[in-house]
């Protein structure tokens, strides 16, 4: 689904950590496997950079979102 190569190629002047790519890409398949359509991401994000991921994300068709079913935090969406 997600793939550190991939982001070398989709963001080229953003320095991705391919374990937080892991991490998140985790969640997604955790979350999608019980039908859902979107995995709160907050704790896997680093503390700096972050926009860089979130550009990644939604070049790769997701969307952030900061709530989620009455729920703060934040959230990689797709439908």
């Amino acid at each position: 689904m997600i793939k550190a190569k991939d982001a070398k190629a989709i963001s080229r002047s953003a320095v991705l950590d391919p374990h937080i790519l892991d991490q998140i890409n985790f969640a997604i398949i955790k979350e999608a496997s019980q039908g859902n359509y979107a995995a709160w991401i907050g704790s896997i994000l680093p503390t700096t950079n972050v926009d860089k991921y979130y550009d990644y994300l939604t070049e790769l068709g997701f969307e952030i979102s900061l709530l989620y079913k009455g729920e703060h935090g934040v959230y990689i969406v797709w439908s």
